[in-house]
């Protein structure tokens, strides 16, 4: 990573990052958060990335762990981006089905989705679902878009950008 001295040189090094991703390749962000993780992401993950190298996807999906969804009773929870498909309580014997109906062939898993346990209605992207519709999540917003530990990603999402207005245009009594 070069060294930023400027506003102007965070944001060109973001548009670099930016231009290098193709917004509609499928990405697959399995939660990381303690209760996913007590839950057994870890098999999750596993079986995902089995999956891919079964299947030679390496070049044409990128499995993200990510952190905390924020859903914690439902998880193990999977989102697949650009979609916002959003999976619950995924098993690693749900793996073969999501890599095979959803992010090959763009389909919903009805027995994965999530259901109201008041009226059984399906909510099949996470925005639709009770627990994050009225939300506004401001902090945890991109939690399943951003790895936890690539700091290019999370400049990617506009990451800095408060520091960066700080530090290069704002005075010190600002």
């Amino acid at each position: 990573m070069p060294r930023i001295n400027s506003a102007v040189e965070l944001e060109a090094f973001r548009k670099g990052l930016l231009s290098k991703k193709d917004p509609l390749k499928p990405r697959i962000a399995v939660c990381s958060g303690t209760g996913c993780l007590g839950l057994g992401n870890d098999r999750v993950i596993r079986a995902f990335e089995e999956e891919i190298k079964k299947r030679s996807l390496g070049s044409k999906v990128d499995l993200r762990v990510t952190g905390c969804h924020g859903f914690c009773e439902k998880g193990p929870l999977v989102v697949i981006h650009p979609d916002e498909i959003c999976y619950v309580e995924v098993k690693p014997e749900d793996v073969p089905d999501i890599v095979g109906q959803t992010v090959i062939k763009k389909k919903v898993i009805d027995r994965l989705v999530y259901s109201d346990p008041g009226t059984g209605e399906k909510a099949a992207h996470c925005a639709e679902i009770p627990f994050y519709a009225k939300q506004m999540r401001h902090l945890m917003g991109n939690n399943s878009r951003i790895d936890p530990k690539s700091i290019d990603e999370y400049i990617e999402h506009g990451g800095y950008a408060a520091l960066s207005k700080a530090l290069f245009e704002m005075s010190p009594v600002q």
